[in-house]
């Protein structure tokens, strides 16, 4: 398995005008999913939004530089006016997350315990 994204964009005003007023632009969901593909990646979910983002995708990547390359790529086109890259794990891996956590010996302390 490679890593596993959820990739959350907020889009330019001017942008989601192109997209109200040329058809062919309006699915962005089908355009990021070619984009996924081209990089080897696999698209898996890809919701419309409204509020905070536009839209939410989720994919897998084959590996980090695929990964950023799509999103220098995504990037550099100057869509989004912000996006945020969330890196998942699926439940099991949290749980077994957790118990590292417990069991790992560590100085690692909060700044304000005594």
């Amino acid at each position: 398995m490679g890593i596993l994204v959820l990739y959350l964009v907020k889009y330019h005003n001017d942008q989601k005008v192109g997209m109200i007023n040329d058809n062919t632009q309006r699915d962005r969901a089908e355009v990021h999913r070619q984009a996924i593909a081209d990089f080897g990646g696999k698209p898996i979910a890809q919701y419309g939004s409204y509020g905070e983002y536009d839209m939410a995708y989720i994919y897998e990547m084959p590996d980090e530089t695929s990964l950023a390359a799509n999103l220098h790529l995504t990037d550099s086109l100057g869509l989004a006016k912000y996006c945020k890259t969330i890196p998942l794990i699926d439940q099991d891996e949290f749980v077994e997350s957790l118990k590292l956590a417990q069991n790992t010996n560590t100085n690692y302390r909060s700044a304000t315990a005594e």
